[in-house]
Protein backbone atom coordinates (compact mmCIF):
# COMPACT_ATOMS: atom_id res chain seq x y z
CA UNK A 1 0.00 0.00 0.00
CA UNK A 2 2.54 1.93 0.64
CA UNK A 3 4.18 1.91 -2.66
CA UNK A 4 0.98 2.75 -4.51
CA UNK A 5 0.59 5.96 -2.40
CA UNK A 6 4.36 6.88 -3.00
CA UNK A 7 3.66 6.01 -7.19
CA UNK A 8 0.58 8.23 -6.97
CA UNK A 9 2.17 11.24 -5.19
CA UNK A 10 4.70 11.09 -7.82
CA UNK A 11 2.29 11.18 -10.59
CA UNK A 12 0.84 14.40 -8.97
CA UNK A 13 4.06 15.59 -8.45
CA UNK A 14 5.11 15.30 -11.90
CA UNK A 15 1.70 16.93 -13.34
CA UNK A 16 2.43 19.96 -10.63
CA UNK A 17 5.64 20.25 -11.51
CA UNK A 18 5.57 20.52 -15.44
CA UNK A 19 2.00 21.86 -15.88
CA UNK A 20 1.22 18.72 -17.56
CA UNK A 21 -2.47 19.29 -16.72
CA UNK A 22 -3.55 17.54 -19.57
CA UNK A 23 -2.27 13.98 -18.27
CA UNK A 24 -4.60 14.55 -14.73
CA UNK A 25 -7.32 12.74 -16.26
CA UNK A 26 -5.61 10.42 -17.90
CA UNK A 27 -3.86 9.28 -14.60
CA UNK A 28 -7.33 9.25 -12.79
CA UNK A 29 -8.83 7.00 -15.26
CA UNK A 30 -5.94 4.55 -15.21
CA UNK A 31 -6.29 4.16 -11.58
CA UNK A 32 -10.59 4.04 -11.15
CA UNK A 33 -9.58 1.65 -14.05
CA UNK A 34 -6.90 -0.64 -11.81
CA UNK A 35 -8.84 0.34 -8.81
CA UNK A 36 -11.68 -1.94 -10.66
CA UNK A 37 -9.18 -5.03 -11.99
CA UNK A 38 -8.08 -5.15 -8.49
CA UNK A 39 -11.61 -5.25 -6.51
CA UNK A 40 -13.81 -6.95 -9.46
CA UNK A 41 -11.30 -9.25 -10.89
CA UNK A 42 -9.80 -9.32 -14.37
CA UNK A 43 -12.33 -11.53 -16.02
CA UNK A 44 -15.18 -9.02 -15.61
CA UNK A 45 -13.47 -6.25 -17.05
CA UNK A 46 -12.35 -7.92 -19.81
CA UNK A 47 -16.10 -8.86 -21.15
CA UNK A 48 -16.68 -5.25 -21.17
CA UNK A 49 -13.56 -4.22 -23.77
CA UNK A 50 -14.77 -6.98 -25.86
CA UNK A 51 -18.13 -6.10 -25.95
CA UNK A 52 -17.02 -2.54 -26.98
CA UNK A 53 -18.93 -0.99 -24.17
Amino acid sequence: MKRLLFILRECRELVRRHRLYFLAPLLIALAVLSFLVFTIGPSMIVAFIYAGL
